[in-house]
């Protein structure tokens, strides 16, 4: 499912349409909304707990979650688009 996934999005999503100065854009646009959600959380909400993928998940895993999704996607990039 998740190569799938993977395929359908991905390859429908038109990036090779757009600049790279634009994914850059929504890049840092996407790490500074997800920091300043971070950061907005009171203290009482680092110990909650609900569902994601039918898994029981905290908030303060959602943070962790987040920064190595980001660092995935910095691999990726430097593994495909920045080998020399």
């Amino acid at each position: 499912m998740r190569d799938l996934t993977r395929t359908f999005f991905v390859g429908h999503a038109g990036f090779d349409q757009r600049s790279m100065e634009d994914l850059l854009d929504e890049y840092l646009a996407v790490r500074q909304s997800s920091l300043a959600l971070i950061r907005g959380l009171p203290e009482e909400a680092w110990s909650r707990k609900g569902f994601a993928n039918d898994n029981v998940t905290s908030a303060s895993a959602f943070a962790y979650i987040i920064a190595g999704h980001e660092l995935h996607h910095q691999k990726i990039i430097k593994e495909r688009y920045l080998v020399q």
